[in-house]
């Protein structure tokens, strides 16, 4: 058998079993939370999605760090003792993370508003510790089932937690308790999960615990000290890049983070639904893909079915956007659709590259990566810092056009690092993409003025 029929064969069907236990439970989790978003719309104001705009963002900027980064070691530990050690070490330094960020919140919560330039989050200050571990803990926790490719339990908890947190955002936002009932359910959205894959891993994973020791924990820092020391930077920088704009929007347009966060959140379903599915899958596999030389072929063949599947529903949603928002969420909405419009090229770009970008880990390029994210944080905050200074408005815009160029340069740096090559058919189809995405951006501003 030819090793393309053998690439083939290794696609549609242990790939694509994997990835269909993933989305399985990803679209019920999705699918439970944009039905659930024509209520939530009108049970809350976009003030209210200002403020969860800001409480995401400072979850999701402190979250991904937590751990240190120790969570995505787990997948390429070398070995089960590691693995073991690896996630009592992230989930050790996301608690005690956790434990300081309630201190200053408690003692000190009107200089962190103040900051914040957003009094109105003071009440609800507290919730932001206590998801920042719920996220982190669970980030660890699916990592290490990815590992022991349990993404059966994964998918389950996806669809649990999304039923609770949307449950507790419908009841809540009935009951007139905003913005608290979106705070809420969006905290048990993204860490209501962690319980099930805890016990999971008790009941899995026994004997490999039962060897852990409290003095091999030493020796798994160092042994992977690159993570705290290239890739925490390199999260942070990452997601400093998406959250600092949001804050930064939040304190100076308002409502317009509000709307922000809708178009976010229903331009993540893609990512959702199928991108992180893949990248968990990719991650499992890339290293004894990269042992067995067969890395180029393999990241090449997933990155042709994202294209395949991606590129023509984002476009559509993008087209009709302006016009279903104000039907579908109410009048109040039609911004959110307009800011969707103008987000298609950076969240095919995203859709593209995040599932594979894990191969810079994979090959030892964390330097690599930690360079691109320093990148991104430029190309997406310092626009926003310079248009500030003059009343034109367009923060919004500018902070989508600075996305779309970061996940340009990602695209391409990813697949020459993956080795797929830089010329002929590959570099002629990723020249076609930018090209095609560009002549998008540009008719659909012009339509948008």
């Amino acid at each position: 058998m030819s090793f393309k029929t053998n690439l083939i064969a290794l696609t549609r069907n242990e790939i694509l079993r994997d990835v269909t236990r993933l989305v399985s439970g990803t679209v019920g989790g999705r699918l439970i939370t944009i039905a659930a978003l024509p209520l939530v719309t009108r049970f809350y104001s976009p003030a209210d999605f200002a403020l969860l705009a800001v409480y995401l963002a400072l979850v999701g900027l402190i979250s991904v760090v937590a751990c240190l980064r120790f969570d995505v070691a787990i997948p390429v530990a070398a070995d089960e003792e590691d693995a073991v050690c690896l996630l009592v070490l992230a989930l050790s330094f996301a608690g005690g993370i956790a434990v300081l960020g309630l201190f200053v919140v408690l003692v000190f919560p009107k200089s962190v508003t103040q900051l914040l330039g957003q009094p109105e989050l003071e009440p609800w200050l507290w919730l932001v510790p206590l998801s920042i571990f719920m996220a982190a803990s669970y980030s660890a926790l699916q990592f290490s089932a990815t590992r022991a490719r349990r993404f059966g339990s994964i998918a389950i908890t996806q669809v649990t937690q999304a039923a609770a947190g949307t449950g507790t955002m419908l009841t809540l936002g009935w009951m007139g308790a905003a913005p608290l009932g979106l705070l809420l359910g969006n905290m048990l959205n993204i860490g209501a999960g962690s319980l099930r894959l805890a016990l999971d891993m008790l009941r899995h994973d026994r004997i490999a615990m039962t060897r852990f020791r409290r003095r091999d924990l030493s020796r798994t820092f160092r042994t992977y000290h690159r993570y705290p020391l290239f890739v925490t930077p390199e999260a942070l920088a990452n997601v400093a890049g998406v959250q600092v704009p949001v804050l930064f929007i939040a304190a100076h347009a308002g409502a317009e983070a509000g709307f922000l966060i809708l178009a976010q959140q229903i331009m993540s379903a893609p990512m959702s639904l199928l991108g992180l599915s893949i990248s968990q899958v990719y991650i499992s596999r890339a290293p004894g893909e990269q042992q067995a030389g067969r890395l180029a072929e393999f990241t090449a063949a997933i990155l042709r079915r994202l294209m395949q599947v991606g590129i023509a529903p984002l476009i559509f949603v993008g087209l009709i956007a302006p016009y279903a928002f104000s039907l579908i969420f109410g009048a109040k909405w039609t911004r959110a659709g307009e800011i969707v419009a103008l987000m298609v090229p950076w969240v095919i770009l995203q859709f593209l590259v995040a599932p594979v970008s894990l191969v810079l880990h994979v090959t030892g390029r964390q330097h690599w990566a930690l360079m691109l994210q320093v990148a991104g944080l430029i190309l997406r905050v310092v626009p926003l810092l310079i248009i500030a200074q003059f009343p034109v408005g367009g923060l919004v815009t500018s902070f989508i056009a600075g996305s779309a160029l970061f996940y340009a340069l990602y695209l391409w740096v990813v697949v020459r690092a993956a080795g797929v090559g830089s010329a002929g058919r590959g570099a002629r189809t990723l020249a076609a993409l930018f090209l095609g995405l560009i002549t998008y951006s540009v008719l659909v501003a012009i339509f948008l003025v």
